[in-house]
């Protein structure tokens, strides 16, 4: 037997590896390797993996917002809107609806500046939503609502609120343009209208706005604010309920309808008529801090009318009610120093006053801890002087004239004689503090009532 070629080798030689090959190999290594760094990281994910959180589309959201809206919890309305937003920007609509809600809320904040800064947003809002659709008739007239609640001369002073006015029934004309007899502009421009003092005008067509269509809430709303800038009380309370009809949560409509039942003229022939209009006042009041809890503005409504029945001690326990729902408010503080000053509490109103007007690090607010708490930060900043917190003023001057703090006193005196809100009431009250501080008198002023 022959054996032929080579050498029999127990260990046969495999085929050889050439370079190029090593290094795809090498590559798809270093490759699966950072691969499986990441999926243990989870900066990626794999393949059909389910995510964390379920994406909601933006149609949830707006069902969220106006079910909260209907709820009377507009806080919670304007966050969803916002969520919906984040997901469909380019939705004109909700926008639109953003801005209804934005200026409606602005009825339920106490200070000038949450006020400013709501109808601010709002104004942003439905500019956002013309910028979208310059063609939409009912963003024109949401448009002239929050040029018209913007335009309170308190806010933004007489020359601005002119002309804002004007903006807002060139918004409302531009509307009905679109779509004559557009229910939502027709009533707002009613509403303009009164706020420029037109008032014939303003009845005729805020009642055309009523007959075109008597289901919406905001027609109502509308045209009850324009009964009651005209005077007709009793008007703006029917309307106010027919508008609660439609809509039984909403906070705001409940305020506006017991301050109605404030103002109204009492016959001379039914001497009881006054005290049921007070008692149905409460009754909307109370029924606003039920739809609205933590809200404070129900709770200072209650206290102010309690107050303007000479009933201070249920008045104080309202407001420091409202102080322990918005305990850094530094309007709540003015409302309470106030109260406190006309139930003759002139030493306990000087702190609070202080708060309100000069501000307080919340080391040196006994009355908030008092009231909310040791463990919080209640640090108060100052209200700047506006006609909503003129009173603030010259009450805390009165205060320090009283017990002997002259300079202060004359500096806040001085800050009074330079704004535009002085008149010849609070000139009194400041003359009686000077003669208070010069020896001439001996009593603290008494205070206009609200």
């Amino acid at each position: 037997m022959n054996l032929r070629g080579n050498r029999f080798s127990p260990f046969p030689e495999g085929p050889r590896l050439r370079l190029g090959r090593v290094a795809i190999y090498a590559a798809l290594i270093v490759a699966g390797a950072v691969l499986f760094s990441l999926l243990e990281s989870g900066r990626i994910q794999p393949l059909y993996a389910p995510t964390p959180t379920p994406t909601r589309p933006a149609a949830s959201h707006l069902a969220e917002g106006q079910a909260f809206f209907d709820a009377g919890q507009l806080d919670e309305a304007i966050l969803a809107y916002q969520r919906a937003l984040a997901l469909d920007p380019g939705n004109a609509e909700l926008w639109i609806e953003l801005a209804r809600i934005q200026t409606y809320s602005s009825d339920l904040v106490t200070t000038d500046a949450d006020r400013s800064a709501r109808l601010g947003d709002a104004q942003q809002s439905i500019a956002k939503a013309l910028e979208l659709d310059s063609e939409n008739p009912t963003a024109y007239a949401i448009k002239a609502l929050v040029l018209d609640w913007s335009a309170d001369p308190g806010l933004v002073g007489v020359e601005r609120s002119s002309a804002l006015l004007n903006e807002a029934a060139q918004s409302a004309v531009k509307a009905l343009q679109l779509e004559p007899n557009n229910p939502l502009a027709l009533a707002f421009m009613a509403e303009v209208l009164a706020d420029q003092l037109n008032w014939s005008q303003a009845l005729d067509v805020g009642e055309q706005a009523v007959g075109v269509a008597p289901q919406v809430m905001d027609v109502h709303r509308a045209y009850a604010k324009v009964l009651e800038s005209s005077g007709d009380y009793t008007g703006a309370i029917d309307s106010y309920q027919r508008a609660i009809a439609l809509n039984p949560n909403l906070p705001f409509l409940y305020l506006s309808m017991g301050a109605n039942y404030r103002y109204r003229r009492k016959p001379p022939d039914d001497p009881n008529a006054a005290q049921r209009d007070i008692d149905l006042a409460l009754e909307a009041y109370s029924m606003a801090a039920r739809l609205n809890p933590k809200n404070p503005l129900p709770y200072l409504s209650i206290a102010s009318t309690y107050a303007n029945q000479g009933e201070f001690f249920i008045a104080e326990r309202n407001a420091q009610k409202a102080l322990t729902l918005d305990p850094t408010n530094g309007d709540i503080y003015g409302r309470l120093g106030v109260l406190y000053y006309r139930a003759r509490n002139y030493e306990g109103s000087l702190p609070v006053l202080r708060c309100a007007v000069r501000g307080c690090p919340s080391a040196k607010n006994e009355e908030g801890h008092r009231l909310a708490g040791d463990d919080l930060l209640l640090d108060v900043v100052a209200l700047p002087l506006s006609a909503s917190t003129l009173n603030y003023y010259y009450t805390y001057g009165s205060a320090l004239a009283f017990f002997g703090s002259c300079a202060e006193a004359r500096q806040i005196f001085a800050e009074l004689r330079a704004s535009p809100w002085i008149d010849s009431d609070v000139e009194g009250i400041i003359q009686v503090g000077e003669q208070i501080c010069t020896g001439a008198a001996s009593a603290p002023p008494g205070l206009p009532t609200p």
